[in-house]
């Protein structure tokens, strides 16, 4: 860590204590001055407790129209001075408030009831909310007490092992990495699979690119709650983008009577999960001497001659790193206005040189009563971000051999040295016969540059009117602005890369997206009948600039900070300007009979700028039925039973899965030349543009039951869907007489069936001991039911297929080994040749079946959680093994290559087989954790005080043999699904923390 950056923490360390004691202080001064303005008749004091008759602390107990008060301690006692003739208001949440006139009391107790109806959970639905009891779809949700048990970088990781129906599988383990959602399988094949985020009821248009995505300007201790929408009665409000479910996201807000100053910090240290077992200096020497044997060659002198450094270069760029966090927090506010301010800080250096994220943000959440009829909520964050990792990472053509880092610590030569006498890099490359496409992962690492800055904005304001009693109107804003410098630098040390000489890319890119909503929610009883209507329209606009320079033959790299002027060659700059608009109305209608018997439809149409003329619009209609039969009288003399509901929906959504523009005839530039007389040449795209291009349009049927007994304190609820897409969008390629290469096209139909179960218990619940267990269950089987021509759609080893999952993966099958000693394959047609004719289908890149465990034991002032996450079912392209396993020299080697091939030789046909097809089904203790609540006594100062330990993805079992089997699940193609080509390796880490309430 450099000390710029250690500079950077203390001073914001420094500022947080410094806040905190001026802040302290100021409470003191304001207490001392109200003292001495208002000279107090008598010392009120008592004990505050709940219906159990145990002590609450931190219940507010103010005087009454005034700002002055207290709250209570650990036990519940509290004292204050008050006047005569005040009256002492109780309040603390999830409880009834209750009021005392002082009169010559000295001393006042007070139970407090709970507060049946704010106890009751509320899901956040598409504009409003809705109590669970009454809510007819189907949803899965975390609140905030669980989100801050895991001490995790991006909020989406709180998610994983939660939640029925939902995937939520780490991208990679490097700093910043993306982290993908699956709400009920894969619909697309072209298009994004991601869910729709929701912050605060402001739509997001999401983004593959996880340094330009807005969770990642997100502190996770600001988030109140995550609510994943899963059936089409809640997804159809959002139309066109609620086919991958919708993910409602809603930030912390003050509480009234409840001031309070929060700091947490957490220091995390970071190692890696696992190393490839790859060869020694010996063993590759051993291994190449074999090679040249087998092949009836002479082995080179250079290789009998060889020095060997044994350098074992995973150790040289793999390191512990520790992250640390900060956050600060205000929160508090009156009966009409509350407010949450919070900041926070983090730094995560990767476990692999040089690579690292820092994210500084602020949050601020203000909700006002304005009167009687007039609300206003605004809120907003400001963040800056900076991720350093490795050129040639992610998607990039280069990432496949040794030209990023991962890649390079594997296949570097273990022959050399990190280091030469003279101080320069050792080659990679030793030998003749060494393949070019490999660097020094040192040089890879400490030398290239790969660096993403984001600074964004995002924020909006909900103005509320009461137009009559049971009729509001809401009129909400929000926007999301960010602008983003991407540097990209090959310096002339990497050779292979940058030829020996410089490469540098920069690309800046600036996006404004802006939603304006209104709407008007009307609600009335009429007698036994409930009934709440919504109607609303609402549009979105969002656009992105973007330029790109790219200049190379950099003599020097000293010149590397983007003076393209004394670039030896510049490439055409690349410019664009991408529209994205959406325009909609919408309705809801819910209706509520005796507590029994609930029914709900919306409708929305969306008009959409991505499609032609022809199908810009589409409509979008839902339908759900719930009996609550608990609630039946006939019922009711069940005592056991305390819930009991049946639910039914069917409805539709969309899914855009284009990019702009695609639907038209676009010009691009297809030269340019520099110098003297430089001008463009302006070609046609060699996509064939298509009028007719429709939605992706997803139907789905959902059944489910939710059950409780004993008030709840067991619990169980379980979904069946059937999700059909149709329309899907994708790439066709077209025959070379037809002038084009490609057309973007409907082609054909997917479905996803499945199977949720949750079951929760309370199985002790004492004063001093409380254990409880979730656990969650999700089955899902996708299918391809049609394509175009019921014709197959190829890339690389996957394929999709009518009868196969989307994305399946296609290879030959091993037949033990043939006479020669060399590995067989199956012939299916028996012509002699294996070929592709000869591929066989591997399994596909999703999972059956995912599972999740937590247990939460409670013990006096002791916390302990434990959730594990399994993933069955699904296989894995590993083509970083498939390169180590290769039998010849050109590289290093995978140390038991020969399990693969028992005789290497030349000649061999190197095939991608189910051997490197593989299983990458897993077990993983995802987070573990224990926290001590420390005890207080009798100071007022300090509210409440945690320290705790807790460790995440610390065992692992599985079978897959590369670095980590959550990979590769951030793409927005499909075809690439499971495809492990060198990604960062995953991390384990043990986290200690503190947070302190004033």
């Amino acid at each position: 860590m450099t000390n710029q950056v250690r500079c950077r923490q203390n001073v914001f360390v420094t500022a947080i204590l410094t806040a905190i004691v001026l802040v302290t202080n100021v409470q003191f001064s304001e207490a001392s001055t109200s003292h001495a303005h208002h000279e107090a008749i008598q010392k009120i004091s008592g004990t505050v407790t709940d219906e159990n008759g145990a002590g609450l602390p931190g219940v507010s107990v103010i005087r009454k129209a005034t700002t002055a008060g207290v709250t209570t301690d650990n036990n519940g006692k509290f004292s204050i001075d008050v006047n005569s003739g005040d009256v002492l208001v109780f309040s603390f949440v999830g409880y009834l408030k209750e009021e005392v006139k002082i009169a010559s009391q000295t001393v006042v107790n007070i139970q407090l009831k709970p507060d049946t109806k704010a106890l009751e959970e509320v899901v956040v639905t598409g504009y409003g909310n809705q109590k669970r009891a009454e809510f007819v779809g189907s949803s899965a949700a975390i609140k905030s007490t669980t989100i801050q048990e895991m001490p995790v970088t991006s909020v989406e990781s709180a998610m994983q092992g939660r939640m029925t129906g939902v995937q939520v599988q780490q991208s990679s383990g490097q700093p910043g990495a993306g982290v993908s959602i699956r709400v009920r399988g894969v619909t697309s094949i072209a298009g994004g699979n991601e869910p729709l985020f929701v912050i605060d009821g402001v739509p997001q248009f999401n983004n593959d690119n996880r340094a330009l995505n807005g969770l990642s300007s997100f502190n996770s201790s600001d988030i109140e709650s995550i609510e994943v929408l899963k059936d089409a009665s809640a997804t159809a409000i959002y139309g066109s983008r609620g086919a991958n479910g919708v993910v409602q996201i809603t930030t912390k807000s003050g509480k009234a009577g409840q001031n309070r100053i929060t700091y947490d910090a957490s220091f995390t240290n970071q190692t890696i999960q696992r190393k490839m077992n790859v060869m020694d200096g010996t063993q590759y020497l051993d291994f190449t001497k074999r090679y040249y044997t087998n092949s009836s060659l002479a082995i080179p002198s250079e290789v009998t001659n060889a020095t060997n450094a044994n350098t074992y270069w995973q150790d040289q760029v793999v390191r512990s790193a520790l992250q640390q966090s900060h956050t600060l927090s205000f929160s508090g506010g009156t009966e009409k206005t509350q407010y949450y301010v919070s900041g926070n800080y983090l730094t995560q250096p990767g476990i692999i040189l040089a690579t690292n994220f820092f994210r500084g943000s602020l949050r601020f959440n203000l909700n006002t009563q304005l009167n009687s009829r007039i609300s206003l909520r605004t809120y907003m964050t400001v963040a800056r971000t900076q991720s350093n990792g490795f050129s040639a990472s992610d998607n990039s053509p280069t990432r496949y051999m040794g030209k990023n880092g991962v890649g390079a610590m594997v296949l570097a030569s273990p022959t050399v040295a990190p280091y030469n006498a003279d101080g320069t890099y050792g080659n990679p490359r030793p030998f003749s016969f060494s393949g070019i496409d490999v660097e020094n992962p040192l040089a890879f690492t400490k030398e290239s540059l790969d660096r993403n800055t984001v600074t964004r904005f995002q924020g909006g304001m909900d103005f509320s009117v009461k137009m009559i009693e049971g009729l509001t109107n809401t009129t909400r804003v929000g926007i999301d602005y960010f602008t983003a410098r991407a540097d990209l630098y090959f310096p002339i040390v990497l050779a292979q890369l940058s030829s020996g000489v410089g490469i540098g890319q920069l690309t800046t890119t600036n996006s404004i997206n802006v939603v304006a909503e209104d709407f008007m929610e009307y609600k009335k009883k009429l007698g036994k009948l409930d009934f709440e209507g919504v109607v609303g329209a609402s549009v979105q606009a969002t656009q992105v600039d973007l330029i790109q320079l790219l200049g190379s033959k950099y003599i020097n790299d000293d010149l590397k900070d983007y003076n393209f002027s004394a670039a030896g060659s510049v490439s055409k700059p690349v410019t664009d300007i991408i529209k994205n608009n959406l325009v909609s109305a919408f309705g809801r209608l819910r209706l509520n009979y005796n507590d029994r018997y609930l029914f709900s439809a919306s409708l929305r149409r969306d008009g959409a700028s991505v499609f032609s003329k022809n199908h810009k619009y589409g409509t979008f209609p839902s339908v759900g039925l719930a009996w609550r039969a608990s609630e039946e009288p006939w019922l009711k003399q069940f005592s056991m039973l305390s819930n009991l509901k049946v639910r039914g929906s069917w409805g539709q959504s969309g899914n855009p899965a284009i990019q702009p523009y695609q639907s038209l005839l676009v010009g691009n530039i297809i030269n340019t030349a520099q110098g003297a007389g430089s001008g463009l040449v302006v070609g046609l795209s060699p996509t064939l543009p298509n009028d007719n291009l429709t939605w992706e349009t997803t139907t789905q049927t959902n059944v489910g039951m939710d059950a409780g007994l004993l008030n709840d304190k067991f619990r169980a609820s379980f979904d069946y869907y059937v999700k059909n897409t149709t329309s899907l969008l994708a790439t066709v390629q077209l025959a070379p007489s037809t002038g084009y290469n490609t057309i973007i096209d409907n082609v054909g139909q997917v479905q996803n069936k499945g199977f949720e179960l949750e079951v929760g218990a309370d199985l002790l619940n004492t004063n001093d001991l409380r254990w409880m267990v979730d656990a969650n269950l999700s089955i899902n089987k996708n299918k391809v039911i049609a394509t175009k021509n019921n014709l197959p759609i190829s890339s690389g080893n996957s394929r999709i297929t009518p009868g196969d999952p989307l994305s399946a993966f296609y290879g030959p099958k091993t037949n033990g080994v043939d006479a020669k000693g060399e590995l067989a394959f199956e012939d299916i047609n028996n012509d002699g040749i294996i070929d592709g004719r000869d591929n066989q289908f591997l399994g596909s890149p999703y999972p059956t079946s995912i599972i999740g465990l937590t247990n939460s034991i409670r013990y006096k002032r002791l916390n302990f959680t434990m959730t594990w996450s399994s993933v069955q079912g699904n296989r894995i392209d590993n083509q970083l093994l498939f390169t180590l396993a290769e039998p010849t020299p050109a590289f290093n080697r995978i140390d038991n290559i020969y399990d693969y091939y028992p005789n290497p030789k030349a000649g061999i046909v190197h095939r991608r087989s189910e051997l490197f097809i593989q299983d990458g089904s897993y077990v993983r203790l995802r987070n573990i954790r224990l926290d001590y609540r420390l005890p207080l006594g009798n100071q007022t100062v300090i509210k409440s005080a945690n320290v705790y330990v807790s460790g995440q993805n610390l065992i692992t079992f599985t079978n897959y043999k590369g670095f980590d089997p959550e990979v590769n699940a951030f793409s927005g193609n499909s075809l690439q699904q499971g495809v492990d080509n060198g990604v960062y390796p995953g991390v384990k880490s043990v986290t200690l923390g503190v947070s302190v309430s004033f």
